[in-house]
């Protein structure tokens, strides 16, 4: 089966967020929502959405509020996990026509996927962890709130760039930063250092879990997640030959774990 692609908006209260669609040409067997991690957007994961539709998956991505595309509220109170969880409760709704969605958060976007699932697990057949941990990680990103205040989005990424753009990769991950709203990232950055383990609440939801990472991901520690994992209950795959982004390193992999996945629900 080929892909149909579809872009458009989910009505909020605070505006319209962009999401992005692919779906079978045939037979579907699923829905499931793709929520990105820090200074993300929808179209981070348009490889795994099409190798998915192969499979027979209906999946969405959408770029949270202040991200690419979408609505960005002003103020910090704007992006805290309650309320990002919240909304990808709505867009759930929206997409779900009425039935179970399986729902994959990437890094930070897995924290507020975890958030949403234990706030409304009636609506939720499914919880992936992709690429992420089980709580804040105080030690990471200090500094980063208060040079995102004083110097704008992309700030981060000049920090981290001072020879500027030398590949496509640079300028993608300049825009990222360049299109987020310091809001955004200002508590992006607070959430990642300070996130909760709720990890007996997720379990107590009885959600079925998958905690799936890259065999390098650098970022978020593979002790952690690993360590996640068992304490989940969850199942557990590595994705081979990626990193932090196995949706950019390794998206036909990606796509088949996840469908061997959800097909078991």
């Amino acid at each position: 089966m080929t892909a149909v692609l579809e872009r458009f908006a989910v009505e909020t209260p605070v505006g319209d967020l962009h999401a992005l669609r692919a779906r079978p040409d045939g037979e579907q067997r699923g829905i499931a929502l793709i929520v990105p991690g820090f200074t993300g957007r929808a179209d981070d994961y348009i490889d795994v959405q099409t190798d998915a539709a192969a499979h027979g998956w209906q999946t969405v991505a959408f770029s949270q509020r202040g991200q690419r595309g979408s609505a960005a509220p002003a103020g910090e109170a704007n992006y805290t996990l309650p309320e990002l969880a919240g909304e990808v409760v709505r867009v759930a709704e929206a997409i779900g026509g009425g039935g179970l969605v399986h729902v994959v958060g990437h890094s930070l976007g897995g924290l507020v996927a975890r958030e949403a699932v234990v706030a409304h697990p009636d609506g939720f057949a499914s919880l992936t962890m992709f690429c992420s941990g089980p709580a804040g990680r105080p030690q990471s990103h200090a500094g980063e709130a208060e040079l995102v205040r004083a110097q704008g989005s992309a700030a981060i990424w000049h920090r981290d760039h001072p020879r500027g753009v030398l590949s496509p990769q640079d300028e993608l991950d300049r825009e990222r930063f360049a299109e987020t709203s310091v809001d955004n990232i200002v508590a992006g950055v607070q959430i990642l250092r300070e996130a909760a383990d709720i990890t007996p609440a997720v379990v107590a939801t009885q959600v079925p879990v998958l905690v799936l990472h890259g065999d390098s991901d650098d970022v978020w520690p593979i002790a952690d997640q690993y360590d996640m994992a068992v304490r989940l209950g969850a199942e557990y795959r590595v994705i081979p030959d990626a990193g932090h982004l196995p949706n950019v390193d390794n998206p036909a992999v990606t796509a088949r774990f996840l469908s061997e996945f959800w097909a078991e629900f």
